[in-house]
């Protein structure tokens, strides 16, 4: 059920942002929450308004404490602008990013669209973002984060080449920001980006990832600090072949964990949306999404046989949903499309209603 944050926030702030093209009331979004950013008084009251209190439900992941399972997908913090006011809202860890080596401004606008009937999203906004170098000093420049900083980093987005190309860009922003995250989730499938998928097959992924164990492994010796995990962010529409890649790679060593799942280029026929809108070009990501992100989970975490850690993403907006995720084998979830349809109640309402239904990590210590 909704809490009262959550029923305001419905009622009188979403419907202005709505009233607004999407793109625009997501920079809105950002600006107020650059501006908490900046003033320590007012990121302590939305930690005293928004962040939960939990206990029991800490873990130990990959060397990195997680108070409770709930994060902050890639997408919303493109330029990790507002992280210190997300750890105020209570988000246990948040992915910043998509971050490529080059700025880029992304596709031509329009390039949101939403679907409030289904409580969803479409967008592809083309990986716009300031570049890797302009991003790691903005990180640099943060107090130290007081929860887990992930970095999603992606090929540049009108990159063209073969695997090693494409491994050397991600190179490039991989080395520029590990000295200021945790850990960093390689995104192989952004739907709104020419030849990414290709990464999903065997020999480029596998070059890819130990092209990148490398460049970990290297930038680690050199700044010191613990070993970053690397995390594949996985698409929905995965074919078998490429599912059976990601397994491979999971049983060789190559990866760390697996975010799953992205967003889908598949339009469910339960959707209430006009075809004018689901018609559009890109990523569907929300309630639609759920019950395939679920199959997903379920599938990766028996393929696996438990052995690396995933995040469970995809239409998660309550808490009901998010002890399914973490049920079928997931350690941790994350929420981006709620967080627009729900606000920022939505973090305390689904970490106090895990605590209330007596959800405990199965794992709390699940390090490598």
């Amino acid at each position: 059920m909704a809490n009262s944050k959550t029923m305001a926030y419905r009622s009188l702030i979403r419907p202005i942002l709505f009233r607004m093209d999407p793109e625009r009331a997501h920079h809105l979004a950002l600006g107020a929450l650059r501006f908490a950013s900046a003033l320590a008084p007012l990121r302590s009251f939305l930690a005293a308004l928004y962040r939960p209190k939990v206990a029991g439900m800490s873990q130990e992941i990959w060397g990195l404490h997680f108070e409770h399972p709930v994060g902050l997908a890639a997408g919303f913090d493109k330029d990790a602008r507002v992280v210190p006011a997300l750890q105020s809202l209570g988000f246990a860890f948040v992915e910043v990013g998509a971050i490529s080596s080059q700025a880029r401004p992304g596709n031509p606008r329009p390039r949101i669209f939403r679907l409030p009937a289904d409580r969803a999203l479409i967008n592809r906004m083309g990986l716009p973002n300031d570049g890797a170098r302009v991003i790691a000093s903005r990180l640099e420049q943060l107090s130290r984060p007081s929860v887990p900083i992930f970095a999603n980093i992606v090929k540049t987005a009108d990159l063209e080449g073969d695997a090693a190309t494409m491994a050397a860009d991600y190179v490039e922003t991989l080395e520029a920001v590990l000295p200021w995250v945790d850990g960093f989730t390689v995104n192989i499938s952004c739907p709104a980006t020419p030849n990414l998928r290709t990464l999903g097959q065997q020999d480029a992924m596998f070059e890819l990832l130990k092209t990148l164990g490398e460049a970990r492994d290297r930038g680690v010796r050199d700044c010191g600090g613990a070993r970053r995990p690397l995390i594949l962010k996985v698409s929905p529409d995965v074919d078998d072949a490429e599912a059976a890649a990601i397994v491979a790679a999971s049983k060789e060593g190559l990866l760390d964990g697996l975010v799953l799942t992205n967003s889908t280029t598949t339009r469910p026929s339960s959707l209430a949306a006009p075809s004018s809108v689901t018609s559009q070009k890109g990523g569907l990501s929300g309630q639609p999404l759920f019950a395939i992100a679920l199959s997903r989970v379920r599938h990766f975490a028996a393929a696996t046989e438990g052995q690396i850690p995933i995040i469970a993403v995809g239409g998660i907006s309550n808490a009901g949903q998010a002890r399914a995720m973490l049920d079928a084998g997931a350690s941790l979830v994350e929420v981006l499309t709620a967080f627009v349809y729900e606000g920022p109640g939505l973090v305390k309402s689904i970490a106090t209603g895990l605590e209330s239904g007596g959800w405990r990590p199965m794992r709390p210590d699940f390090c490598d």
